[in-house]
């Protein structure tokens, strides 16, 4: 049974038990605390831990009258997981984080359409992306936040000075610049491979350099069959990667988070780690730094463009990251508050605070990234470089297909099977 159905059967059941108890969803969604103050419970994998307090101090500041109870998960992957129990069980947080992509339809099935809450001040956020937080039918069922893209890559720039490596320009420079960091005693790209997320986001920045572009994106809809010849060819590169040791041994067993950045890149163990847009704010002695207390504390990080490894030049891929849901079952005053942070996040100072940390990139129109002039220059053209590349981006980062709720999951694993040396043709059929 697909997760839609068990959430459908659980909202059921959940509101059969409201009608036989008599407490009506009204009577919750508009309580308050003794002193007045409307309390909403918001459940995410973003913003992180460290970029969290200055938004929320922000928001609570503006109105004194609203408390955020904030929790959140270390990864996207966890939090669905916990994301989906909470429905089951009839506990849907009242504001809650969603991705586009594949299961979208099902997380905003249980969202209030914008327009119940948001019509005054949506159309200050970019219509692009508001094309990607709609629903099969149409419906607007979340507010995006921020954006995002791929192919990209931290590197320790300290590091690779120590050794004597550039930065390569080439999938034989990838390989050459690999062996020489083994050589060294040294990981060379970090790659979190046991991420279904970040292989697919991966490949599918990848296979833009085969073929027409945009093969994987008619192979989703069944306009072409996935063993199709370009196709096969990105994931035959794809599996080099591995077997070339461009990425760790290993790989296929490391997540993202916390392995790939903690254990090898912060801990002084790699020269780099492939990553997304996100990260730029890694490069900058300011916003939300992580090194501090780690190996490379004192180091310089730059991020660079991964190589292009097709025969045909590629561009980022690029799409919502993050958006906001507000649970359906809000009223009265628990809907008004939690509109308002949606509209803090969405196009007030939440949204600048929260793009200064290079989480992601603003969707609001009047809203830019903004830094100190006094960054270091690797860090000024490490922002510049992500900048210009998501503004020439031509492809979606995610495969979005209504029908093909679990697609991208079935992607990344079907990738992890060739990167542990599966034939690509083979595997990928069982995606046709």
């Amino acid at each position: 049974m697909k997760i839609r159905n068990l959430m459908k059967a659980a909202a059921v059941g959940v509101a059969t038990s409201l009608l036989l108890t008599g407490c009506g969803a009204s009577e919750e969604t508009s309580s308050t605390t003794a002193d007045g103050v409307v309390e909403l419970n918001f459940h995410t994998w973003l913003p992180t831990q460290v970029q969290w307090p200055e938004i929320i101090e922000a928001f609570e500041e503006e109105n004194p009258d609203i408390k955020i109870n904030y929790t959140r998960e270390e990864d996207y992957d966890k939090f669905r997981t916990n994301l989906d129990n909470e429905i089951l069980a009839g506990e849907l947080p009242d504001i809650y984080g969603i991705q586009v992509g594949a299961s979208f339809d099902d997380y905003a099935e249980f969202a209030k359409p914008v327009d119940e809450y948001g019509a005054e001040w949506i159309d200050n956020v970019s219509d692009v992306a508001r094309e990607e937080t709609k629903t099969e039918d149409g419906t607007e069922a979340a507010v995006p936040i921020l954006n995002a893209g791929m192919q990209y890559y931290l590197y320790n720039k300290t590091l690779m000075d120590e050794i004597g490596l550039e930065l390569p320009t080439s999938f034989d420079e990838l390989v050459d610049v690999s062996s020489k960091a083994n050589e060294n005693g040294l990981s060379p790209f970090a790659f979190g491979a046991s991420d279904t997320w970040h292989v697919a986001d991966f490949f599918v920045w990848l296979s833009n350099q085969y073929g027409n572009g945009d093969d994987i994106y008619k192979a989703a809809k069944g306009e072409i069959p996935w063993d199709s010849e370009s196709l096969v060819a990105a994931a035959t590169d794809w599996q080099k990667l591995f077997a070339d040791g461009v990425f760790q041994k290993g790989a296929v067993t490391t997540n993202t988070y916390p392995q790939a950045r903690d254990d090898y890149f912060l801990a002084r163990k790699a020269i780099a780690m492939p990553t997304g847009s996100w990260h730029v704010g890694m490069a900058l002695v300011g916003p939300d730094k992580e090194q501090p207390g780690s190996p490379i504390e004192n180091d310089e990080v730059g991020m660079a463009e991964f190589p292009q490894i097709g025969p045909n030049k590629g561009t980022a891929t690029t799409g919502v990251d993050f958006a906001l849901a507000l649970s359906n079952d809000l009223e009265g005053d628990k809907l008004d508050a939690a509109a308002k942070f949606a509209e803090f996040m969405a196009v007030g100072e939440g949204q600048q605070i929260w793009v200064n940390t290079l989480q992601g990139f603003p969707v609001a129109s009047d809203i830019s990234v903004q830094i100190d002039p006094e960054e270091p220059e690797l860090a000024k053209s490490s922002l510049k470089l992500v900048e210009d590349s998501l503004s020439e981006a031509k492809h979606a980062r995610k495969l979005s297909v209504p029908g093909k709720e679990s697609l991208q999951e079935d992607l990344g694993v079907v990738l992890q099977e060739i990167a542990d040396g599966a034939d690509p043709a083979d595997s990928l059929k069982k995606l046709n």
